[in-house]
C-alpha cells in the first residue's frame, strides 16, 4: 500500500471528516474578512496582487484536480469555497486597480 493510505488509516475517518468540515468555515472567514476590508476601504491596500493571483491559480488547479480525481463532497466543498473567494479577491484587484490608497499621516 501507498504511504498515504497507511497514514489515513492512523486517523479514524470520522475525525478526518470533522477536521475537514471545521477547516471550511475557518478558511472562508479569513477570505471574507479580507474581502470585506477591501470593500470598506475601497482599495486593496498593501495586499500583493501576485500573491493573490497565485493563490487563485493554485486553488483553481486544486478544484480542477478534485473534480477529476476525488469523489468526496467535503473536499469538493472546501476547494470550491476557497476558489470562489480567491476569485473575488482577484476581481477586487481589477476593480480597484487605479485607486490609490490615502497616505497615512505621520505623527
Amino acid at each position: 500500500k501507498q504511504w498515504y493510505q497507511r497514514r489515513v488509516r492512523a486517523l479514524p475517518r470520522h475525525y478526518l471528516a470533522m477536521c475537514l468540515t471545521a477547516s471550511i468555515p475557518l478558511l472562508a472567514l479569513s477570505k471574507v474578512l479580507q474581502i470585506k476590508t477591501n470593500f470598506l476601504n475601497g482599495h486593496t491596500g498593501q495586499l500583493s496582487f501576485v500573491t493573490s493571483l497565485l493563490n487563485f491559480l493554485g486553488t483553481a488547479a486544486r478544484l480542477f484536480t478534485v473534480l477529476q480525481e476525488v469523489d468526496d463532497n467535503l473536499i469538493l466543498a472546501n476547494a470550491t469555497t476557497v476558489t470562489f473567494l480567491n476569485t473575488v479577491i482577484v476581481l477586487q484587484f481589477l476593480a480597484y486597480w487605479s485607486v490609490v490608497p490615502p497616505k497615512e499621516k505621520s505623527s
